[in-house]
Parts: structure tokens; sequence; C-alpha cells
């Protein structure tokens, strides 16, 4: 098993991978610090020995850092161009000088002073790809969020802006990682140029000044002789390194000319950066990688494909924030409606206690009442129902007024009976019979609804007198009457019923000359609407 130390739930952790040619090293960041390096080998032992750390630690997203020596670099110029033109001709640039590999760079550093003002671009790639997949596919077969991947030589332009402050000038900064080697890098007035890795013999001591003062003054001849970086201002080398090796470099460099040696104590930066603790070593692993975490620099050389789980975990977090940020606001909008419920609830209750409470007053107090031949719910119908009928009562004194202002205009008109009645229906039939006063109103008595349409029916029977045997002026003289009746406000209808003289085609006609009728008798049936 791998000892680990606990790392439990923290959105601040981070952790990076520092891929060497024969070793890989992992650095865990929480707190603003870095945890110890956790070594891997580049073999299969070391690589099942990085499964099984992935397995056994959270789901952080991994940091890539590679410093190896099959890493290329190319200063080239593109014509002027935006969008996807620029990354036609880009793209179109890179398979043409790295065709065999995935991983590629580039970065536009600045534009020309000729006529035609191209861009200056930077392009770089990993020649070998099969360094870093070695150990991407472990990180692809624990489902690993991979953040990206950049090189410690493209790093190094955020790193030296953080160490010296400034960019101007030529400078370059030498340090000696223990998983790869002796690194220098090559920056002319802050743009990159070039880069140099230089692995340390085996039987070479790590902290020998001999050893890197030669591989340093050979970049030195190598920048003098090219005519881009021969310059006649001073050359800036900025050593990090720690212990003893800086006092003995500071002796061997105290007589160079044109060339201005800044020495930086890793153990100072360390401390500047946040980190509380200290190296031993001329190593810059720690400094490095904990800037590397402070910083970390957009993704490089990583595929889309490889960081598919990294994608997958930023959506996941994204959903999780969003479910939390809709349960706070559906939590903020509930909350007045469940308090307002739980008010009216409590009110609910009350009015039931209270109705409780009435409702037994009401029993103990009817009980108390002395005993009724009936029960007071029938009591209350009957009241219920004498108060429809007072309310729909109907008599034919209407009627009868209505009748008599049509009598006094026609003196010769005789009533001689009349039979009324009131009811819903206007076609209500009456027959022959003396006045009525009978009530048929079609309600019912136990509801409360509207009050329904109510008619008034009258059968009247009358005969002309005097009469002398005119019966086409008794004829007349009925009609006459029949149109005032109609025309008076609130009559439905006004039928003859019968005639004096019944003239239909069906009566039979009878009698001799010396029988004469002396009556001319008739009926009327007239209908009229509540309140005449």
């Amino acid at each position: 098993m791998i000892s680990l130390p606990d790392y439990g739930f923290n959105p601040g952790a981070r952790r990076a991978l520092f891929i060497g040619m024969r070793q890989a090293a992992v650095f865990h960041w929480e707190d603003n610090d870095l945890s110890d390096a956790l070594l891997f080998e580049a073999d299969d032992a070391g690589r099942r020995r990085f499964r099984r750390y992935l397995d056994e630690t959270p789901d952080i997203p991994v940091h890539v850092l590679v410093d190896l020596f099959d890493e290329e670099y190319r200063q080239d110029t593109v014509p002027h161009v935006s969008g996807r033109d620029r990354q036609a001709l880009l793209r179109r640039k890179l398979v043409r000088h790295f065709k065999d590999t995935p991983y590629w760079f580039y970065k536009v550093t600045g534009r020309e002073t000729g006529a035609r003002r191209n861009d200056r671009v930077l392009i770089s790639a990993l020649t070998n790809p099969a360094v870093p997949r070695q150990w991407l596919a472990v990180l692809e077969q624990a489902k690993a969020p991979l953040a990206g991947i950049c090189s410690l030589p493209i790093f190094t332009e955020q790193l030296l802006a953080a160490i010296a402050g400034r960019s101007d000038g030529r400078r370059l900064l030498v340090s000696l990682q223990s998983i790869s080697g002796l690194r220098q890098t090559f920056f002319d007035n802050g743009e990159f140029r070039l880069s140099r890795l230089v692995q340390i013999p085996r039987d070479e001591p790590v902290c020998c000044p001999r050893f890197i003062r030669d591989e340093v003054g050979k970049i030195q001849r190598y920048l003098n002789s090219q005519r881009p970086f021969s310059s006649e201002q001073p050359l800036h080398v900025h050593f990090l390194l720690a212990g003893k090796l800086v006092q003995e470099l500071k002796s061997a460099y105290s007589h160079q000319e044109f060339v201005n040696c800044h020495f930086r104590d890793l153990n100072e930066l360390l401390g500047k950066s946040g980190s509380g603790r200290t190296v031993s070593t001329p190593c810059s692993d720690r400094y490095i990688m904990q800037r590397f975490l402070a910083l970390r620099p957009g993704n490089c050389y990583a595929q889309p494909a490889e960081r598919r789980y990294f994608f997958m975990r930023r959506l996941r977090n994204a959903v999780a924030v969003a479910g939390i940020v809709l349960l706070l606001g559906s939590a903020g909008w509930s909350g007045p409606n469940f308090l307002g419920g739980m008010a009216v609830k409590r009110q609910g209750d009350a009015a039931q206690k209270k109705s409780q409470t009435l409702a037994e007053k009401y029993e103990l107090a009817r009980v108390r009442l002395p005993e009724t031949p009936v029960e007071p719910s029938d009591l209350k119908t009957a009241v219920r129902i004498a108060d429809s009928l007072t309310q729909y009562k109907s008599t034919p004194l209407d009627m009868v007024r209505l009748l008599s202002d049509s009598l006094d205009r026609f003196p010769s008109v005789q009533l001689i009976n009349l039979a009324w009645a009131a009811a819903d229906d206007p076609e209500t039939v009456l027959n022959n019979t003396p006045v009525r006063t009978d009530l048929r109103v079609a309600m019912d008595v136990a509801g409360a609804g509207s009050a329904p349409a109510v008619y008034h029916a009258a059968l009247l029977e009358g005969r002309i007198e005097p009469f002398n045997g005119n019966f086409r002026e008794a004829m007349a003289t009925v009609r006459r009457f029949a149109e005032d009746l109609r025309d008076r406000e609130n009559v439905h209808d006004v039928r003859i019923v019968s005639q004096p003289l019944d003239i239909s085609s069906g009566a039979a006609l009878q009698g001799n000359t010396r029988s004469l009728q002396r009556r001319a008798e008739f009926i009327l049936r007239v209908v009229a609407a509540r309140g005449l």
C-alpha cells in the first residue's frame, strides 16, 4: 500500500503530476502549501503504484507539467489574420512540422515591424508522445479528471515574471529538477526563444558547480554565435538554487563580463510564495510546483478526449451548484407560503374548537328547553313553508278590478259567472264553475330559490242585455269587449270561447220563424301576468 495523507473533502484542494524521463512525482496543494512529493518510477511497477494511488485518493483534477528532452520549439510567422483563418494556417504549419504527434501548441508572441507586419508565432510540440502517454493512460483507466498539460519551458515565462519582476533584455533562467535534469530557458525582451534540458550524469554529484557552469557556458556561446540573439546588452542569468551551491556559484561567476548573475535562493522564494516548508537540496521541484498549482496555467497539449472526465466533473459540479441554487430559491419562495399555511391551519383549528364549544353549549341549552310535540328541525321547515306561502299567495282581486274597468265601458255586457285560478302555466284550463281562489304555484316550498312566474286566469260568462234579437250587433259588442281587455297592461291573452251565436261551419242551424232566442250569452277566457 502507498502511505498517503488524509485528503478529506476540500473544494480548494489541487494536485499536479510532474513527468520526467525516468520518474514522475505527484504534489498535493492544500491551504496554500504543498505536501511532500510522491515519486513513481517510469516502469510497469511504478505505473501500477501510480494507479493504486489514484484509486485511493479523492476525485481531484490533475494538472500535468512535463519536463522532457523530446520537446521542440520553432519561431515562425503567419499573415496577420484572425479567427478560423489563423487557426487553419497554424494547423497546416503544425501538421507540416510535427506530423507524428498530437501534442501541439502555438502562441502568437507579437508582430513584425516590416511592411507586411506578419504575426510572430511560437510553435512547440512533444515529439515523443509515448512518454506522456504512458502516464496519461493510467489517468484514463482510473477516470481521473485531467485539467491540462503544460511544459516547464512554456510555464517558465510566468515563473520568470514572478522571480525577476521584469522581462526586458536578455534573460536566462537556470533551474535544477530532481526528476529531469538541468533546464535552461532563454527569453529575449520577454519573448520565449529557446530552452535546453541536460540530463545529469549518474556519476556526477548533483551539487557540482563545475557541471552547472560548463552547461551554462555552452548555451552562452551558442547565444553569442546566433545573430538574432547576439547583442551588446549583458545577459542576465537567474539561478534557482539553494544551500551551499549558491555560495560556490557566486564565487565562480565573480569575474564574468557581459553576464549579470542573479542567485535566487529557493527557501526565500518559498517563503514569499506562502509556503512554510524549506528545501535542503538545490533542486527547484517544490518551488516550481508551488507556483504551478498557484497559477494553474491553461492547457497546452492535452487533447479534448483526454480531458473528457474533467469536463464531466465540471458539468457535475455546475449541476450540483444549480441544484443548490434552485433548492435555496424554492425554500425562499415556499417559506412564506409554509408559514402562511401554518397560520391558516392554526386559525382553522381555533375555529373548529370554537364550533365544538358552541355546539356543546347549544346542545346543553336544547336539553334545558321544555319538551315540544315536534322537533326543532320540523318547526324550521314549517316556518319556511309559511313564509313561502305568504310570499307567493294570490287573490282574484286584481283580476276582478281588471274586468270591472272593462265592464264599466260596456254597460250592455252583464256578468253571469266568473271562474279564476293562479298558476305557473298560462294555458291553465278552467271549467264553468263558480269563482275559485285556489293557489297552484310551482315552487319548492322547502327551498329558497327565486320566485317563479305566476299567471291569473279567469273564465268569464256573460250576456248582452238588453238584447233585441240582433246577433250581429251582439257579436260585435263581444269582440269590442275582448279587444278592450286585450289592450290592458299585463294582459297575456284573451280568447272568445263562445259567441252569442255559433256560426262555425260544423254548427247545426235550426229553428222556425215563430221561436226567437231572447238571450245572447258568451264566454271569454282572460289570462294576465302577476302584478296587474
